[in-house]
């Protein structure tokens, strides 16, 4: 193995790892010729995936080998998904608290482009899930993409609004029982605008002393996405250069933060000089005003013509070919958004002569299943850098839950620093 090259420690399930090469035809000493038990350099980084079962082994993968954890960890994700769905328990009520009433008051999209406030049924969890008394709700893009009609909920999903929140655990389903009286934060699909949510046990992270519940419901949902994709997508390794476009969003305030922890140089795009002085106030290597700069020259320039190893683009459109352009040999571009427009036109010989990745998720439409995995890592990998008070959201403003339709109003101005939520109050 080549002297220097960066390494991150991953556990792999040893018999799922192992049929996973077979069905490959590949052979599995490809991986063992790369063991290195004497460097732990950046343990910080284990698990990258964590898989409960009978055998275990601690693989150190090279940086240019990390692409099998991500494909290795979705077929093990395949195989863990069709068995919990197997063995599904009956649906029933375990433990509740007294006193939750009948009805909540909610927040739904008009159908006219507007929010509505409205009184729907309190939810019941079923198997595996919670219902959480909700203190506050993370504000987001696709929420307002949502309003405008765009984007859908999920099929049979409630079209309540909202993709994360903070609250009080008050029931749960089969399954669920000891997490009844926990206060905790939590990604969901739908429904964190509401005064009770019901959401996967799965998803929910503990609330620690170090965050209120305000911080704690801006964290579910940019946390998991920037760790999905710029970790788990991207590939991002310790030393690494990586352009974020919208570096005073939710997700580029979370993009720096995590940067910041994990060795990360950050190069952040936004609008105005001041945002530009916010982002490098957060930690950003370098903050680049998109209006005024070429940010592709710019990262040029920076990186001394080397280019970035990864870019997070929330943009799309004519951005994709610039964003290429920003890429070093081997670069990594992970789409998570297309404000910008759907469609680019990509030089593809570029592409394949520096051996470029074209890659991209979206976090709503993926199964309970995937989620939780993610959970499990971040809640290993990076809460305790939440407890420890070294990672805490970056708050724009908040709003009452009946205030909903100011909280988008603001969000669509662009003004806006870091996470937008609703609190809810009695």
């Amino acid at each position: 193995m080549e002297a220097g090259r960066k390494r991150s420690a991953v556990v792999l399930n040893l018999r799922l790892l192992e049929q996973f090469f077979r069905d490959r035809a590949m052979d599995l000493r490809f991986v063992h010729v790369r063991l290195d038990p004497g460097n732990l350099s950046l343990q910080r980084f284990d698990p990258r995936l964590q898989l409960v079962d009978r055998q275990w082994i601690k693989v150190l993968l090279a940086e240019r080998d990390q692409r099998i954890v991500g494909l290795a960890r979705e077929e093990v994700f395949k195989v863990h998904r069709a068995e919990s769905l197997t063995h599904a328990p009956p649906k029933s009520i375990s433990r509740r608290v007294a006193g939750i009433p009948s009805s909540m008051l909610a927040v739904i999209a008009d159908g006219a482009g507007g929010l509505a406030l409205v009184d729907r049924p309190v939810p019941e969890p079923g198997p595996g899930e919670v219902l959480v008394k909700v203190a506050a709700a993370g504000v987001n893009g696709p929420d307002v993409v949502q309003r405008k009609g765009h984007y859908p909920p999920p099929p049979g999903a409630p079209d309540i609004l909202g993709l994360e929140l903070a609250g009080e655990i008050v029931a749960g389903g089969v399954g669920a029982e000891p997490l009844v009286g926990e206060t905790v934060c939590a990604l969901v699909a739908v429904g964190g605008y509401a005064e009770y949510c019901v959401v996967p046990m799965g998803t929910c992270l503990a609330v620690p002393d170090a965050l209120s519940l305000v911080e704690a419901a801006a964290m579910p949902e940019t946390l998991f996405t920037v760790w999905v994709n710029l970790f788990e997508r991207g590939f991002a390794a310790d030393g690494d250069w990586v352009l974020v476009h919208g570096g005073t969003s939710g997700i580029g305030t979370m993009a720096i933060a995590l940067g910041n922890l994990f060795g990360l140089r950050l190069i952040v795009t936004c609008g105005t000089d001041e945002k530009c002085a916010r982002a490098l106030a957060l930690g950003a290597a370098t903050a680049i005003n998109y209006r005024t700069q070429d940010f592709v020259e710019e990262v040029h320039r920076i990186t001394d013509r080397q280019g970035v190893n990864v870019v997070i683009d929330m943009v799309g459109g004519d951005y994709v070919p610039r964003n290429l352009a920003c890429l070093a040999e081997e670069g990594r571009h992970v789409s998570i958004a297309v404000q910008g427009g759907a469609t680019a036109e990509v030089p593809v010989f570029d592409i394949m002569r520096r051996r470029l990745t074209l890659t991209g998720s979206l976090l709503r439409p993926r199964p309970i299943e995937f989620k939780t995995m993610v959970a499990d890592e971040i809640r290993t990998t990076v809460w305790p850098y939440v407890e420890g008070g070294k990672l805490r959201p970056v708050i724009d403003s908040v709003f009452p839950l009946a205030q909903a339709a100011d909280a988008h109003a603001r969000m669509e101005t662009g003004k806006h620093v870091g996470k937008i939520v609703l609190e809810v109050t009695e």
